[in-house]
């Protein structure tokens, strides 16, 4: 497999070298050498297609390990094997965690007058890169389709409900009993359509890991209120009480504010979603040891105690009798939980499975988010 392959050897003994390039060149590889990490980098840097690099851990000029990070920042493709005297577990571990693909002692090679074993471990770190660009070509393709479907619906979804929206509000002349009630399930489809787009838009960034929080200074009680507005306006259509429980002065925190607040829009959609009509939704904020508290609690059919655990996982929704009809992704939590992780805050709900008594999301978040 070695064969054809473009191969660069980096380290700084010139007997070493020489002893790998031999091994290399009779398996058919055609191999480069560079006599430190400096020149290594700079060859590995030079646009050669390398499919592997043997990459020296101790050198004088500049230590394997910074090697492999440097590379490894802007190549992703190339094999990388560190080739150690000295190093043990300790180093391996730290090789591989950098994004080595593998690790060998040169006392191994030297030692045996076999060179199948080393061969195949070299084979073996090649397919293994070729699997992590393989998979990480698929993700980005799956991110890709993801943003560019939802991007796609979202827009004419957009467009919809500011029509109707404007139909509604008598824009383009009165409207019959008979044609706003028409147009008020158009107007709760719309808001449903938009909400599922943007929980898979939300799910392909933290799939492929590309959530960020744009975190500013931000009024904790004034997001609440915000986003209990709409809410309030989902609740009275099923008769249902919002109940927000603020404190009297301003709660300041250095916060992701957009992204806070889908937090609470996703738990105060569950809430009314889970809670029949004619029960009660209610917001609370607090602060407790450097940290604001949210609790939303419901009146709803609650969870069963043995899906607490798993309430949060990807397409996970509550399975009983009492929610079938009620559609979603099954990603709104999942959402909810890698945004308040991501400001270093936790979340968990409370239940106890019993309908009329509900359940309780108990989201904790630093009032400086971390690294802020």
């Amino acid at each position: 497999m070695l064969a054809d392959k473009r191969i660069l050897v980096v380290d700084d003994s010139s007997v070493v070298r020489g002893f790998l390039n031999k091994l290399l060149t009779i398996g058919g590889a055609q191999v480069d050498e560079a006599t430190g990490g400096q020149e290594g980098l700079a060859r590995a840097r030079a646009g050669i297609p390398y499919d592997l690099i043997l990459l020296d851990l101790a050198m004088p000029d500049m230590d394997g390990i910074e090697v492999l990070r440097q590379i490894r920042i802007e190549n992703d493709t190339t094999a990388i094997v560190m080739v150690s005297g000295v190093g043990g577990v300790k180093s391996a571990v730290a090789a591989v965690r950098d994004g080595a693909d593998g690790y060998i002692e040169k006392q191994d090679i030297s030692a045996s007058d076999d060179r199948t074993e080393f061969h195949f471990a070299l084979e073996q770190a090649i397919t293994h890169r070729a699997g992590c660009v393989a998979q990480m070509q698929l993700q980005e393709l799956k991110t890709d389709f993801y943003s560019m479907i939802t991007h796609d619906l979202r827009s004419p979804a957009a467009a919809l409900q500011i029509a109707v929206t404007m139909l509604l509000g008598g824009d383009a002349g009165p409207i019959s009993d008979e044609q706003r009630e028409l147009l008020d399930v158009a107007e709760n489809s719309v808001a449903e359509l938009l909400a599922l787009i943007n929980d898979y838009l939300d799910f392909a960034k933290i799939d492929a890991g590309y959530l960020r929080l744009e975190v500013g200074d931000a009024e904790l009680s004034g997001i609440v209120k915000a986003n209990a507005r709409l809410a309030g306006i989902q609740a009275q259509s099923k008769e249902q009480k919002l109940v927000l429980d603020l404190p009297d002065e301003p709660v300041f925190a250095t916060v992701d504010a957009d992204r806070l607040g889908q937090v609470l829009d996703n738990l105060l959609s569950n809430a009314i979603k889970y809670t029949p009509e004619g029960g009660q939704i209610r917001v609370e904020l607090w602060t407790d040891d450097g940290n604001a508290v949210f609790r939303v609690s419901d009146t709803g059919c609650g969870v069963p105690p043995d899906q607490l655990s798993i309430l949060f996982a990807k397409y996970h929704r509550v399975r009983s009798g009492a929610t079938q009809g009620i559609r979603g992704t099954g990603l709104g939590l999942l959402i909810v939980k890698e945004t308040v992780e991501a400001h270093g805050g936790t979340v968990h709900a409370e239940s106890e499975g019993v309908p009329g008594k509900g359940a309780a999301f108990i989201v904790k978040i630093p009032l400086r988010v971390p690294g802020s």
